[in-house]
């Protein structure tokens, strides 16, 4: 029985340390042939830029990469960044504010 939660503990401990290694990708910048190029000549270089960039981003701008044919957040966070969880969560998202307030809560999520 001893044995079984020793394992079953390192098992936990060694998800938790995944968990932290994943978050700390996502959150970490991208190289810099990654960065996403905003159509406004923005540089965003990694996630925790991106509601800074929404949030001082004029609204052709943003309608330029978000629209009813594409989402370039929304790709780019899963291809590039390899958040697929908040990928999913704005790649209908056509509204700046509620794209904003869902990667800040992300971003507050992963901080944990």
């Amino acid at each position: 029985m001893v044995k079984v939660k020793k394992k079953r503990r390192a098992r936990v401990r060694k998800k938790r340390i995944r968990g932290i290694r994943h978050a700390t990708e996502i959150l970490s910048d991208v190289p810099s042939e990654k960065c996403f190029w905003a159509h406004n000549g923005w540089i965003i270089r990694n996630l925790q830029e991106v509601p800074i960039a929404l949030e001082n981003m004029s609204d052709e701008t943003f309608v330029y990469h978000v629209n009813r044919d594409k989402n370039d957040f929304a790709r780019w966070i899963n291809d590039v960044i390899g958040d697929k969880v908040l990928a999913k969560s704005i790649e209908n998202v056509k509204k700046k504010s509620t794209m904003i307030a869902k990667i800040k809560e992300r971003i507050a999520q992963l901080k944990g």
